[in-house]
């Protein structure tokens, strides 16, 4: 049986984003970065809701050609792009760098997992 692990940034005062969805403040130290990074090594597949989907697909397939990237983005985008992706959504019609969609029951999906 597969673990299901969660993660999330969240500030202390237990909010994810700013007003008008602008999760900017949640830019990592190299060592939170690190610490992800670790964790997403050890995982064989990510499960995404189509917002967060849609943050890291716009920045992770070419993360690792961003002027002054660190090893470890480096690291991250090359394991982001090979890593098994399901984006679960009703709203969008496709996907792509290794990633599958569901726009059925995440419950049944998951527990098929």
């Amino acid at each position: 049986m597969r673990k299901l692990i969660f993660g999330m940034n969240v500030t202390l005062d237990g909010y994810i984003a700013a007003p008008g969805d602008d999760i900017g403040w949640s830019e990592p130290s190299d060592d939170l970065f690190q610490w992800w990074l670790d964790h997403e090594l050890t995982s064989d597949m990510t499960l995404y809701g189509r917002k967060l989907w849609e943050a890291m697909s716009s920045y992770w397939p070419t993360g690792d050609q961003q002027p002054d990237v660190t090893p470890a983005r480096i690291e991250f985008a090359r394991n982001w792009r090979d890593t098994q992706k399901v984006v679960f959504s009703s709203t969008i019609d496709e996907v792509d760098w290794n990633t599958r969609l569901v726009t059925g029951d995440a419950v049944a999906e998951i527990t098929r997992l």
